[in-house]
C-alpha cells in the first residue's frame, strides 16, 4: 500500500519490472527459436538497461510470436503506468518551457516527446491497441500486484506449470513460424538445432544472467539527455511533493489555533508527513549521485529552470517579480538561506551566543508584530529573524544535555561502567519530539566548511524547518498558497490558542483543578513504594520506578528548565521558555511524544502490577452474575478500552469466569518473559523496555512503526479505527462458484474482524452480509460520486482510494488519532497514572471491608496486622489468588462486598482526562481559504460529554439514518416535516427507491455504534 505517486515516482516504481519482464521474455523466446530464424533484434540481452529503439524491437519480437491473450495483464497495466506518467512528464515540461525555456528544459521535452511514441509503438506491439485507442484504468487491478517480484514476474502467466518450469510463456503460445523455400540442409540444421535444444533442456534451464541484478536497476537509457532529464523531473515531483504535504499541514495548523485541534494531533501529522517526505526523497533521487542528493544541488537545478537567482538572498535580486518571489516560497529558499545564516553566524562566535550584528538584529523580533499590515520584505525578515532565534534556543538546550553526558564520561569508573552510564543518561537527555533535527543542526555548527555543510543537508531536512516556521506563521494569521499566494488573516485570540495550550492542559489539568500529568506519576511511584514495602521484591520494581521518575524529566522540558541553566541564549524581550512558547511544532512533536510515554509506561505498570486486569474481570462477572443491578459506565467504558489487553483475544467471557481470569494472567506473563516487542526507549528515561500488553492506541502503534501509516501491521491495527474499515471495504470480493455466494477475500483484517463479529454472536452469512455492506458502501459512494461529477463536469474523472494522494492519507490517519488523543477512544488522552492509583484505591477499600467482616478467605492469607502476609506475597500475587479463587467457587461475601465497593466508588471516565472535553467523530477540515461550515437542519454537534452547556439526554431525540464519516446523517423527511426510521435506507436502497437528496435533511449529532444519533430539539 502506497499514496498516490507523482509521474516520475511511478515511473520509477514501474519501468523496472516492465523492462525485466521484456528482457526475460525475449531470451526465452529466442532460445525457443530455430537456429535458423534470421529476425531477431541484434540487441544486447544481458544488461538491465536498454534503449528506447531496443525497447520497441524487442516488443514487436514478443508481439510476433506470443498471442495477446498470452500476455500478461500486469504487463500492459504497467505500459500503461509508464506512458502517463512519461506523458504526465513531458506536459510539466511543455508548460516548463512556455516561460524562459532552459535548454535543459527544452532538451528534456523533446527527448520525453520521443519516449511517449516509443512506448505506444511498444503497446502496439504488444496487442496493448485498447490502451491507447479506448483508455481503461488498470491502476486498481497492478494496485493489487504489488509490491511486484522477479518470481511475480517469472511466474505471469505460468500459474499451470510446475515450480521448477516456471518462467515466461513462450512455448505452447507462440505462432508457428510459417516454413519457407529454404535451401536444400535447412531440414538438417532445424534437426541438430531440435538435437541441441533438447540436450540443453536436459542439462537443465539455461542460467539466468539477471540472478543477481536487483529489479530497481532495469530501465531505459534517454540517450545524452536522459541523466538531465530523469534529474529534472525527480526534483520537480519532489518539490510538488513537498508543496501538497505543506499546504495540507498549513491547513492542520489553521485547524489547531482556529478551530481548537489538539496540538499533539497537529505533531504527529507533522511527523508522519516528514516520514512521507523523506521516503519520497530516498525513492526519488535513488540511482543518482550522493552529490546530487543535497538540498542545494535540487535547489539549484529548480533555480535554472525557472529562472531565479536562489543564491542571491537578501539581495535586490528577483525583487518586484512576484511569480519569481513565490517560486523561492514554493522550492522552500527562504528556510534553506535562514539555516545557512545561523550555521554562519553561530560558527563566528563558537560560544553560542549570536554574534554581535546579529544579535541588534534578533533582539527587535516582536512575536507580535502585525503581519497584516507589513510589507512583503518586512514579513520575511520578521520570519528570517524568528528562525535564527529559535534555532540558537534549540542549540543551546541540546548543548546543555549534550554537557550533561559528558560529565559522565568524565567520572572516574572504569570504561565499561562509563560507557553504559552514559548511554543511559544520553537516552534521559533526549530532547522530547525533535531530538534527531536537533542533533543535525548541533552538527552542522561544528563543521567548518561551507561545502561540507551544504551536502550534509538534505531536503527533508529543510522541509522539516520549513514545516517549524510554518507552525508559528499559521498561527500567526500567515499562509502562503500557491494559487492565491500570501494569505494573511486576523491571528486568533491570545485566549483562544497559545502554543502551550494543550501542553499546559497535559501537566497541570484544566485549571489546576485536577493533578496532571506529574503528579499522577508522583502519587503512583509513592503508593507503589507504599504496597511493596516490607514485601518480597517484584520483576522490574527499580525499571518501573525509574521510569515513573523519568515524570520529572519530561515536565521540566515542557517549563523550560535544562539540565544546566546558563548555555542557552536567555532572552529579556520576548520572555523565557523560547524555545517552547514560540514553536507551535515543538509542542506538537513534544506532546505525541508525551502522550505516547505515559500510555506505555503505565501499560508497563500493568504488566507488573495487574490490578487493572483482575478489575475488568471481576466488574464483568459482578455484572453479568447479577451482583450489581446495572452496568457502570465507568467500568463499562475501561472494558470497552482496554479490552485487548485484559481479555483473551479481547473476548469478553460469560461464563468459567475464574478460568479466563487465571488464563489472562498467565498469557501476560509469557508475553513479559517472551515477547519479541520493539525495544522503547523513551525520552526522559535511563531504561528500555518491551510493551507486552495487548493495547489499541493508534498513536502508539504510529509511533512504533517510525510514523510509517504503509508500514502498520495488519495484525495490530485496531478494528475499531478507521484505517482498519477502509482497508477491509478495499479488500477485493470473491465469488464463490459452488453457492454463487459472494464473499471478501481472507486478508488479515478479514479474518481478524470475522472472529470479533462471532464474539458478538454475528455468524455465517449474517456476519459476511456486514463485511460486505462496507466494501458495497464504498462502491455505492464511489458510484454516486462518479454520477455527480459526470453530471456536473463530464471531464471531472473521480479518484477511486487507490489513487489518493499522501496528503489525502494523512487525513484518514488524523481521524483515528483525533480518536486516541481526545476523541471517543481516548486511550492516550486518559490519565493513566491517576487512573491507576483509584484502582488501587479500589482493592484498598474492598480489602478493608473484608477485614472488618471478618472474612475467613480474607483472613486466611493475611498476618496479625490484617494485611497481605507480607513474608509470602507482594499484594499483587495475593490479590489473583484471592480474587481468582472467589470467581471460580463463587464466594458470596467477598463478590457482595465487592459489588457494594464498585458501586460506590466508580466515578466519570471523564474526571480522568487531560482536556476540557472530548470530541466525537471526524471533524471537517477547514482552513484560511474555506471556513469547513455547511448548512444544516439540526445541529447538535456541540453535544460531547464535557461542555460548558450541559445536555441532559431528555433534551434530546434519537433518530436513524445514514450516518457519514463526519458525524452527520441523512434522514427521510415526510409532508409534515418530521423525521423518520430511514435505518433500512443504505445508499443501495436510496438508489433503488429513488429516493433524491433533496427529499433528505442531513443533520448533526453525537453519532452511536448502533447507528442512531443524538440530535438536540
Amino acid at each position: 500500500m502506497t499514496f498516490k505517486l507523482y509521474p516520475n515516482f511511478a515511473y520509477k516504481r514501474d519501468i523496472g519490472p516492465l523492462v525485466y519482464w521484456v528482457l526475460q521474455t525475449s531470451n526465452a523466446l529466442i532460445r525457443s527459436l530455430p537456429s535458423s530464424y534470421t529476425d531477431v533484434p541484434q540487441v544486447p540481452l544481458d544488461k538491465p538497461q536498454i534503449t528506447l529503439q531496443s525497447l520497441v524491437s524487442l516488443s514487436k519480437l514478443i508481439g510476433k510470436h506470443v498471442d495477446k491473450e498470452h500476455i500478461p495483464k500486469t504487463v500492459l497495466a504497467l505500459l500503461q503506468s509508464v506512458i502517463e506518467s512519461i506523458t504526465a512528464s513531458h506536459a510539466t515540461f511543455q508548460r516548463l518551457a512556455t516561460k524562459k525555456p532552459h535548454p535543459d528544459v527544452e532538451n528534456g521535452s523533446a527527448s520525453l516527446e520521443t519516449f511517449v511514441v516509443a512506448l505506444r509503438e511498444s503497446a502496439l506491439a504488444l496487442h496493448g491497441w485498447e490502451i491507447l485507442l479506448h483508455p481503461y484504468n488498470l491502476s486498481d487491478y497492478l494496485f493489487s500486484c504489488y509490491p511486484l517480484t522477479k518470481e511475480k514476474l517469472d511466474c505471469m502467466g505460468s500459474e499451470k506449470k510446475k515450480p521448477q518450469q516456471a518462467g515466461p510463456l513462450v512455448g505452447h503460445q507462440r505462432r508457428q513460424v510459417k516454413p519457407g523455400k529454404g535451401k536444400r540442409g535447412r531440414r538438417r540444421k532445424d534437426s541438430e538445432a531440435e538435437k541441441s535444444k533438447a540436450t540443453e533442456t536436459e542439462e537443465g534451464p539455461p542460467e539466468d544472467v539477471f540472478r543477481k541484478e536487483p529489479l530497481e536497476s532495469f530501465g531505459v537509457t534517454l540517450g545524452p539527455d536522459g541523466v538531465t532529464t530523469d534529474y529534472i523531473m525527480a526534483v520537480y515531483d519532489l518539490f510538488r511533493g513537498h508543496f501538497d504535504l505543506r499546504a495540507y499541514l498549513q491547513d492542520v495548523w489553521y485547524e489547531v489555533a482556529y478551530d481548537g485541534l489538539n496540538i499533539a494531533v497537529a505533531g504527529a501529522l507533522s511527523n508522519a508527513a516528514i516520514v512521507v517526505a523523506q521516503r519520497s526523497e530516498d525513492k526519488l533521487l535513488a540511482g543518482f549521485s550522493d552529490d546530487k542528493k543535497s538540498y542545494h544541488s535540487v535547489m539549484s537545478t529548480m533555480s535554472s529552470v525557472f529562472r531565479f537567482d536562489a543564491e542571491a538572498e537578501g539581495t535586490e535580486a528577483n525583487k518586484g517579480d512576484a511569480h519569481l518571489a513565490d517560486a523561492k516560497e514554493m522550492f522552500l529558499v527562504h528556510a534553506y538561506h535562514d539555516l545557512l545564516d545561523f550555521v554562519t553566524d553561530y560558527r563566528k562566535n563558537g560560544n553560542g551566543k549570536p554574534t554581535k550584528r546579529m544579535m541588534k538584529e534578533v533582539k527587535h523580533w516582536n512575536p507580535d508584530f502585525d503581519l497584516r499590515r507589513a510589507t512583503m520584505e518586512e514579513r520575511l525578515k520578521w520570519r528570517r529573524l524568528y528562525t535564527i532565534h529559535w534555532l540558537y534556543h534549540l542549540v543551546g538546550e541540546f548543548t546543555s544535555r549534550l554537557l550533561v553526558v559528558a560529565a559522565v564520561l568524565h567520572k572516574k569508573v572504569p570504561d565499561s561502567i562509563k560507557a553504559k552510564e552514559a548511554q543511559k543518561e544520553e537516552q534521559r537527555q533526549r530532547l522530547l519530539g525533535l531530538d534527531g533535527f536537533a542533533a543535525l543542526i548541533k552538527k552542522l555548527t561544528y563543521e567548518d566548511s561551507d561545502l561540507k555543510n551544504r551536502k550534509q543537508i538534505l531536503p527533508h531536512h529543510v522541509f522539516q524547518l520549513q514545516c517549524i516556521v510554518d507552525s508559528l506563521a499559521v498561527t500567526k494569521g500567515w499562509t502562503f498558497d500557491l494559487l492565491k499566494g500570501h494569505v494573511l488573516i486576523e491571528p486568533p485570540d491570545a485566549d483562544k490558542f497559545r502554543p502551550m495550550r494543550d501542553v499546559n492542559r497535559f501537566l497541570l489539568d484544566i485549571g489546576d483543578e485536577r493533578a496532571g500529568f506529574l503528579k499522577g506519576f508522583v502519587d503512583l511511584r509513592h503508593k507503589l513504594m507504599v504496597e511493596g514495602a516490607g514485601r518480597p521484591a517484584t520483576d522490574n520494581y527499580a525499571q518501573i520506578q525509574e521510569i515513573l521518575k523519568s515524570a520529572r524529566v519530561i515536565y521540566n522540558q515542557f517549563v523550560g528548565k535544562p539540565p544546566i541553566q546558563g548555555d542557552k541564549p536567555q532572552s529579556h524581550t520576548i520572555g523565557p521558555n523560547v524555545l517552547w512558547n514560540y514553536s507551535p511544532f515543538l509542542c506538537g512533536v513534544g506532546l505525541a511524544e508525551a502522550l505516547d510515554f505515559q500510555f506505555t509506561s503505565i501499560m508497563h505498570v500493568w504488566e507488573q502490577h495487574q490490578e487493572p486486569v483482575i478489575l475488568m474481570h471481576l466488574y464483568n462477572m459482578l455484572l453479568r452474575e447479577g451482583y450489581l443491578d446495572k452496568p457502570i459506565d465507568f467500568f463499562e467504558s475501561l472494558q470497552q478500552l482496554f479490552a485487548s489487553g485484559c481479555f483473551p483475544n479481547g473476548i469478553v467471557p460469560i461464563s468459567d469466569y475464574g478460568n479466563v481470569l487465571a488464563d489472562s494472567l498467565r498469557l501476560l506473563d509469557n508475553r513479559k518473559r517472551n515477547t519479541g516487542g520493539m525495544l522503547r526507549a523513551p525520552s526522559g528515561s535511563r531504561v528500555a523496555y518491551r510493551l507486552a500488553i495487548a493495547h489499541e492506541s493508534f498513536l502508539v502503534l504510529l509511533r512504533d512503526n517510525g510514523w510509517n501509516l504503509f508500514h502498520l501491521s495488519h495484525n495490530e491495527v485496531p478494528l475499531s479505527s478507521l484505517f482498519a474499515k477502509f482497508m477491509i471495504a478495499l479488500t477485493t470480493p470473491v465469488y464463490d462458484q459452488d453457492t454463487g455466494k459472494k464473499h471478501l477475500d481472507e486478508t488479515i483484517l478479514v479474518v481478524r474482524a470475522r472472529l470479533a463479529l462471532s464474539n458478538e454472536d454475528v455468524l455465517g452469512d449474517r456476519a459476511e452480509e456486514k463485511l460486505l455492506a462496507m466494501a458495497d458502501a464504498l462502491e455505492e459512494l464511489n458510484s454516486m460520486e462518479k454520477q455527480q461529477a459526470k453530471d456536473s463536469a463530464p471531464k471531472v474523472v473521480f479518484k477511486t482510494p487507490n489513487d489518493f494522494s499522501a496528503s489525502e492519507w494523512l487525513d484518514l490517519m488524523k481521524v483515528d488519532i483525533m480518536a486516541d488523543i481526545d476523541g471517543d477512544r481516548p486511550l492516550c488522552g486518559l490519565n493513566l497514572a491517576r487512573l491507576t492509583c483509584h484502582i488501587f484505591d479500589i482493592f484498598q477499600d474492598i480489602e478493608d471491608d473484608l477485614y472488618a467482616l471478618g472474612c475467613k478467605g480474607y483472613l486466611d492469607m493475611c498476618g496479625d496486622d490484617g494485611e497481605y502476609d507480607r513474608k509470602i506475597f507482594t499484594r499483587t500475587s495475593a490479590r489473583r489468588i484471592l480474587f481468582v479463587g472467589a470467581m471460580d467457587v463463587k464466594d458470596e461475601q467477598i463478590l457482595r462486598v465487592a459489588a457494594r465497593t464498585l458501586a460506590h466508588s466508580a466515578g466519570s471516565l471523564s474526571e480522568y482526562i487531560y482536556w476540557d472535553k472530548l470530541k466525537f467523530g471526524a471533524a471537517e477540515r477547514s482552513s484560511p481559504e474555506t471556513d469547513g461550515h455547511g448548512e444544516t437542519a439540526t445541529d447538535a454537534s456541540s453535544c460531547t460529554l464535557e461542555e460548558e452547556e450541559k445536555v441532559h439526554m431528555d433534551e434530546c431525540e434519537v433518530v436513524k439514518g445514514v450516518v457519514l464519516d463526519n458525524g452527520t446523517v441523512w434522514i427521510r423527511t415526510n409532508d409534515d416535516e418530521t423525521t423518520t426510521d430511514a435505518s433500512s435506507f443504505t445508499l443501495k436502497r436510496f438508489k433503488e427507491e429513488n429516493v433524491h437528496r433533496d427529499e433528505c435533511v442531513v443533520i448533526k449529532g453525537v453519532a452511536l455504534d448502533d447507528g442512531t444519533v443524538w440530535v438536540r430539539k
